[in-house]
């Protein structure tokens, strides 16, 4: 039988990059509360509004999880104000 090898992957989600993903998305938002969707990305509508719906299910799920709720309750987002370093 053939052993099935899997690589070794590590990421490391350091506040950077986690910064970098929360200022992607603010950079998103000002684009559509300007009206300049398509100076920025050429996803539709359509596509992008289905994208959001998938990121923000899946950061509750992961808070879900973080929180040790698991994944089986739909928990609600929060928008909190940004801090400035």
């Amino acid at each position: 039988m053939a052993k099935i090898l899997y690589p070794n992957i590590q990421l490391f989600y350091s506040e950077a990059r986690l910064d970098t993903l929360l200022q992607t998305l603010d950079e998103l938002h000002t684009a559509a509360s300007e009206d300049r969707l398509n100076a920025v990305t050429s996803v539709s509508k359509v596509e992008l509004v289905g994208w959001l719906h998938e990121l923000v299910y899946t950061a509750q799920e992961t808070i879900a999880e973080v929180e040790g709720r698991g994944g089986t309750e739909r928990p609600d987002l929060s928008l909190v104000e940004k801090s400035v370093s």
